[in-house]
């Protein structure tokens, strides 16, 4: 039996597992991370990276990275649906090309916006801001065997290079993914809908700028009979994924060789002259499902061993990410800040139903694709795109047209990325709330909201004020919050920000955004949600030490 010098053990070296480092490490509590591979994956999965995650990386320090190998704005907005890539276009979707009130909604509402970056990528910038932060170790070709709960701490056995041994820590953290196992070892069961289908994801190099040169774009979706599926551009150069479904039934990712693969993929473009590298064939089970619990004792689960969603709205890493920050400051206030350990349980109360929500919100983008050929109705639609009567086709190809417009939600469901609140009810009256629709709100649960300010002579994001501990921001007359937060004995960061003397509202607009006018103020925590207003308790002190000792959810 080993002590170790950290009070957490992190179960995974994959984004989640990583960011679950990083943020425990901005708050100063160093961790242990366990990967059973050898490195990073160089196999793409996620690209997306969402408003509310590049919000986060600014934080973090590596938004400027990841933006930088990202997708090229100038075709990563644009979607296409062809029978082969050689093809002509059934349709199309441009992001930037939507309704001016939505695009004006999504540029205003935060200072970054929605990318798209290869998840090993993003995995590598995470793992040189963990290791250039000093506060955690990676362990690589290393197995977590077991995990033993013994009330008051954890022991975690672990197997690798040096053979086995059992550590002893405070907190271990499940960042395993949806097929690592130690839910499953846990007793946790799973809610949520049986399982969609089975994918293969293959990844390939090849040259495709004669088909892709004059019509970039991000996402490709291909409807023919020979080799149906999604070819997405992960650099747009050579980079790319082509997702195909398979049946488990009948065969099995072993049956795909190279050789197939190549076929395919020059199938899907539609020619038998193309040079294709395949690097990579990696399975994947479609489902839509949510831990019944996110905490076993001392043991809690993040990202996908979490939550399972469709990639339809491309929730799923950014979700856990997400994750990552909630459970990190809360875990941190606990093992530092002498906070209740029930401060934990509001990890899962405030993450969960989001999870839930994000899972219905790319179903029904999953049921709705099946009205473009996409899922259980490919082989009857594209039977009729390649009918033999030129009438049939004509009116195969009108329907497609006509049914891509309203899958533009899909692909831009701002609402969906920053609009939860934490708290509050996902649905009115019954009925799912918009997902692209977002309105900030300066209230308890919600998201800082966004506006541009001045702090030194420098145009700053609100979001830019944030540190890793709890920031009060005031109104110009907001002095009485100021003196009154400081009082507070919580051992935690804290930075107050007065409006009119630390920083400036150019346009007056910042005051009334975030709902303190002159004399109010907000109380924001450290994952950048707010945990109290002015118009909801007597004091930020009050507040804080209620939120910390549990003893009443401000948020």
């Amino acid at each position: 039996m080993t002590d170790i010098d950290a009070p957490v053990v992190i179960i995974g070296a994959g984004p989640v597992g990583l960011a679950t480092a990083l943020v425990l490490g901005r708050h100063g509590v160093r961790s242990v991370v366990f990967e059973q591979y050898d490195g990073i994956n160089p196999h793409p999965r996620a690209h997306v990276v969402n408003t509310r995650s590049m919000e986060l990386f600014r934080t973090w320090g590596i938004a400027d990275a990841v933006r930088a190998e990202a997708a090229d704005p100038s075709w990563a907005g644009t979607i296409l649906w062809k029978q082969t890539l050689a093809g002509e276009p059934l349709g199309r979707i441009e992001l930037v090309e939507g309704p001016e009130d939505q695009l004006l909604r999504r540029i205003h509402a935060s200072a970054e916006q929605l990318t798209s970056c290869a998840q090993d990528r993003v995995q590598r910038h995470l793992l040189d801001a963990v290791l250039a932060q000093g506060m955690a170790t990676v362990h690589y070709s290393t197995t977590v065997v077991e995990v033993t709960d013994l009330g008051d701490r954890v022991d975690v056995t672990v197997e690798g290079v040096g053979g086995r041994q059992t550590l002893r820590t405070r907190y271990a953290v499940a960042a395993d993914g949806a097929t690592g196992g130690m839910r499953d070892r846990l007793g946790i069961a799973m809610d949520g809908s049986p399982v969609l289908g089975h994918q293969l994801n293959i990844y390939f190099h090849a040259d495709l700028s004669p088909w892709m040169r004059e019509d970039p774009a991000l996402l490709v979706w291909l409807i023919n009979s020979a080799s149906p599926g999604l070819l997405i551009g992960m650099d747009g150069v050579r980079r790319w994924t082509f997702q195909k479904s398979f049946d488990p039934a009948v065969e099995s990712p072993q049956d795909y060789p190279p050789e197939r693969c190549a076929r395919i993929i020059r199938e899907a473009v539609g020619t038998t002259e193309l040079d294709v590298d395949i690097r990579s064939v990696g399975p994947w089970i479609m489902t839509a499902r949510t831990a019944e619990t996110y905490r076993s004792g001392r043991v809690f689960l993040v990202g996908d061993a979490a939550h399972q969603f469709p990639p339809t709205g491309g929730l799923g890493m950014n979700s856990g990410l997400a994750d990552a920050d909630n459970l990190g400051w809360k875990l941190a206030a606990v093992l530092r800040g002498g906070a209740s350990d029930a401060l934990l349980d509001g990890y899962e109360r405030e993450r969960r139903p989001v999870a839930v929500d994000n899972a219905r919100h790319s179903m029904l983008n999953a049921i709705k694709m099946a009205e473009v050929g996409i899922g259980p109705e490919t082989t009857r639609i594209a039977a009729r795109l390649e009918s033999s009567d030129p009438a049939v086709a004509a009116a195969e190809r009108r329907r497609i047209a006509e049914a891509i417009p309203p899958q533009r939600p899909h692909f831009d469901a701002l609402n969906q990325e920053i609009g939860y609140v934490y708290g509050a009810a996902r649905h009115d009256d019954g009925a799912p709330l918009s997902a692209t629709d977002y309105t900030p709100i300066a209230a308890p649960g919600a998201r800082l909201p966004h506006a541009w300010i001045e702090r030194a002579g420098e145009r700053v994001s609100t979001h830019d004020l944030l540190i890793p501990g709890f920031t009060l921001i005031t109104g110009p007359g907001g002095a009485n919050w100021a003196d009154a937060f400081a009082e507070t004995g919580q051992d935690v960061a804290k930075r107050t920000v007065v409006i009119g003397r630390d920083v400036t509202s150019p346009d007056g607009h910042c005051p009334e955004l975030l709902g303190i006018g002159e004399d109010g103020a907000l109380l924001v925590r450290p994952d950048g949600h707010i945990a109290w207003h002015s118009a909801e308790g007597s004091s930020p002190a009050s507040a804080l030490a209620a939120l910390l000792n549990a003893a009443e959810q401000s948020a």
